[in-house]
C-alpha cells in the first residue's frame, strides 16, 4: 500500500527512522545537560561546605637560609620571615642586598598546614623576577628564579635555581 501521501514505502521509512533518530538525539542531549546540572550543582548547593582549614604554617620556612655550595652563581643568602623574604644576590666583594619583599606561602594540599613552599615577585627598576622557594624532602630549600628585563636591553630573559640549607644545617648550630 505505501505511504498516504506518496505511496512509496521506502521513503516514509527512512523519513520515519530519520525522525526517530533526531528525537534520540535530542533525549540524549537533554539527559546529559541534566545529569551534569545534577553533579555541578548538588556540591555547590546541596553539601555541607568543608570545614576551613587553618593557613599554612611558616616555621619550616622560617630562618636564614644559605646556598649549599658557596660557588654556585644562586642567591648567596635568603631570609625567612612570616611572609617575606630578605634575599641577596651573590655580588662582590660583598653580596647584593634586594631588600624585603612581601611573599605567598603554599601548603602541599588543600588539606595541609604545613608550608611547603614560597612565591614572590621583586621589581628592581631594571628587571622583574620572580622567586620561587620550595622545601624538598631533604630539608634543603630549592629556589628558582624567572628574570624579565624591563629595561629595553633586549636581554634575554632567563631562569635559574639553586639549594639554600638552613644556615645552622652549615655551622651546626640550633636554630
Amino acid at each position: 500500500m505505501g505511504h498516504p501521501l506518496t505511496g512509496n514505502d521506502s521513503v516514509y521509512n527512512a523519513a520515519w527512522q530519520e525522525n526517530v533518530m533526531k528525537v534520540m538525539g535530542i533525549i540524549l542531549r537533554l539527559t546529559f545537560v541534566a545529569t551534569t546540572s545534577v553533579a555541578i550543582l548538588l556540591p555547590v548547593c546541596g553539601a555541607p561546605a568543608a570545614p576551613a582549614q587553618a593557613p599554612a604554617a611558616i616555621n619550616d620556612l622560617n630562618g636564614t637560609w644559605v646556598n649549599a655550595d658557596p660557588n654556585s652563581s644562586g642567591f648567596a643568602r635568603i631570609v625567612i620571615d612570616g611572609t617575606t623574604i630578605h634575599p641577596y644576590a651573590p655580588c662582590h666583594p660583598s653580596s647584593c642586598d634586594w631588600g624585603v619583599i612581601e611573599g605567598k606561602i603554599y601548603g602541599a594540599s588543600v588539606r595541609s598546614p604545613a608550608p611547603v613552599a614560597m612565591t614572590a615577585t621583586v621589581d628592581n627598576n631594571f628587571d622583574e623576577v620572580v622567586i620561587t622557594l620550595l622545601l624538598e624532602s631533604d630539608g634543603r630549600l630549592r629556589v628558582d628564579s624567572f628574570t624579565h628585563f624591563t629595561d629595553g636591553s633586549r636581554r634575554a630573559d632567563y631562569h635559574s635555581s639553586c639549594y639554600l640549607v638552613h644556615a645552622d644545617v652549615r655551622t651546626g648550630t640550633d636554630r
